[in-house]
């Protein structure tokens, strides 16, 4: 009985074994862990990376104080909080100060001063209508280790603000084609930004350079 077992057992490994190394590289996964950031497992295509623009301590909470600031500014100009009645250029100004908050609460590395967010609006859906900024990584100031980074503009994070309320619905970071953990929830991303304090940001993540491009179809 103990033979059978010990044969079953062998004959399971060797087929998850073999099951693994069929898989193409660029779905093989890479597990990284860091200390202060969430494990993830990223497939041959993308990798972690240093941040090139940290921040230190002192600067993110110099950067959230202000940006708080600005948010707070608006939010009392207008007390119905509904970004719809606001003018352009006041709205504008405060969605860039409050996706900057949400950025830098949840993930402080892929925050970037140079970046200037496109703003589109969009219509009911069961939540109600939003805004969502996306940035873009500036190819002249940094590497994204994408192979399309000559034809296209990459996307470096999306924020999506309530039009009806003025607060965050949630970000997400396309390099993962996820949300942050929130599932689009505005109860749990107001919980995160202003009570729960045990938000693990993911690391920061970009194309792998090194990964042979060539061997996988981009297009069809």
């Amino acid at each position: 009985m103990m033979n059978t077992r010990f044969y079953l057992l062998i004959a399971c490994v060797a087929l998850i074994f073999v099951s693994c190394a069929r898989k193409p590289l660029s779905v093989q996964g890479h597990y990284y862990a860091m200390e202060g950031y969430r494990p993830v497992v990223l497939p041959g295509t993308k990798t972690v990376a240093e941040n090139p623009f940290p921040l230190s301590a002192y600067e993110k909470e110099k950067l959230l104080d202000s940006v708080a600031y600005v948010c707070r500014t608006y939010l009392e100009k207008y007390p119905d909080h509904n970004l719809d009645t606001w003018s352009k250029s006041d709205c504008e100004a405060y969605l860039r100060a409050k996706s900057t908050q949400i950025i830098l609460q949840f993930q402080p590395d892929y925050y970037r001063a140079y970046a200037v967010p496109e703003i589109r609006r969009y219509g009911h859906d069961f939540m109600g209508p939003y805004f969502l900024l996306t940035y873009y990584y500036d190819r002249t100031k940094e590497a994204t280790g994408s192979p399309l980074d000559l034809k296209f503009k990459v996307e470096l994070v999306h924020v999506a603000i309530n039009a009806g309320d003025a607060q965050g619905r949630y970000l997400s970071l396309p390099i993962l084609n996820v949300d942050d953990g929130s599932a689009g929830s505005v109860d749990n991303i107001r919980i995160g930004l202003y009570v729960d304090r045990k938000w693990i940001p993911y690391p920061y993540m970009i194309w792998n350079k090194d990964f042979d491009w060539d061997s996988i179809v981009l297009f069809e």
